[in-house]
């Protein structure tokens, strides 16, 4: 028998090798991505469809109060941090949402449709590092999406900037004051604990569903697509105008961990309107829009909802990890 000792030089050779192996797994994935003409006009679809929405609530609210006998009118921007909070999770979130599961559902399952899973197990790539890739690979095509949405968000808040200069107010007529530019600092805080997360969860949460299901992945996308369109559809047709109301509440649990966001936008829609109230000295249009800019850009509660939803996002990587831990290959074909 013959012993072969491996040398030192040889070692840190095989462990670089297998290092590689998921961002080879990954850089695999992407390339046939993007070798996809579809995919590409998928996405310019998608953003061309994020700026349109960003554009249709681009006034989501008019606010005035009376100065004596005059009143006085002014307007939230959609591009603000209480105007995105009222738009998101009906417009562009939500378009987000159900498309998401038909990206990452079929990471592991598409090899089965296509009968190439038989192949894999000629191979020597680990079970880990097929699933952590295919699931990256699809994790890093919908934050692409979920940049592109930001993208559509600052550039039409820069096209509005430019283009409505002293905005009449429907019916009104009368110069208010210029469309804001986006604020920056609030619209990332707003990216990262709202759209990144929900994409990081919806992205799982379909990819981990797809793969535990494989024969059943067209009913995890409709169910997960369903569950996130009436999640933010219903709770806005029931009570959007009720949220209006300065005694209506929610439960805190549902404004802090609803993953669609709607629970942050009726819930505190009557904060925002307090913080107005406390702001209503304006004896003129240009000083009434001035209080409203100071509130709209301010994060309320944001200790209270940007922690739960990170964690949510959390938890369903937790959920890829049991499922990369308990996938095995050969099952289809042992059955």
């Amino acid at each position: 028998m013959t012993l072969t000792a491996l040398t030192s030089t040889e070692q840190p050779g095989r462990v670089i090798q297998r290092s590689r192996l998921l961002v080879r797994v990954i850089a695999w994935e992407l390339r046939r991505l993007r070798a996809s003409r579809l995919l590409w006009l998928q996405a310019l679809g998608f953003f061309a469809l994020s700026l349109f929405l960003t554009w249709s609530g681009q006034i989501p609210l008019t606010l005035n109060h009376m100065k004596g006998t005059v009143l006085l009118y002014g307007f939230v921007a959609g591009t603000s941090a209480w105007g995105l909070f009222m738009t998101l999770s009906i417009g562009t979130l939500m378009l987000l949402g159900v498309l998401l599961p038909f990206v990452n559902a079929d990471g592991v399952t598409r090899d089965r449709s296509r009968r190439t899973h038989e192949l894999l197990l000629a191979t020597a790539l680990p079970t880990w590092a097929y699933v952590w890739g295919r699931y990256l690979a699809g994790l890093l095509l919908s934050l692409g999406m979920a940049l592109l949405a930001l993208a559509a968000i600052l550039g039409m808040g820069l096209f509005l900037h430019l283009t409505i200069t002293g905005h009449p107010l429907p019916k009104i007529g009368n110069h208010i004051a210029d469309y804001p530019l986006p604020e920056i600092g609030s619209l990332m805080v707003i990216w990262v604990g709202v759209i990144a997360s929900a994409t990081v969860l919806v992205s799982s949460l379909s990819f981990a569903l797809g793969t535990l299901l494989p024969r059943l992945s067209m009913l995890v996308k409709i169910v997960i697509l369903l569950a996130w369109f009436l999640g933010s559809q219903v709770p806005s047709i029931l009570f959007s105008q009720a949220s209006h109301d300065a005694t209506f509440s929610l439960p805190a649990w549902y404004i802090n961990w609803d993953p669609t966001s709607e629970g942050i936008a009726l819930g505190l829609f009557h904060m925002y309107m307090a913080d107005f109230s406390n702001l209503t000295t304006a004896t003129s249009a240009a000083q009434n829009q001035h209080n409203i800019l100071v509130v709209e850009n301010s994060l309320i509660d944001l200790g209270g909802w940007f922690a739960p939803h990170l964690l949510l996002a959390g938890l369903s990587l937790v959920l890829v990890l049991i499922v990369a831990l308990a996938f095995k290959r050969s099952r289809y074909t042992l059955r």
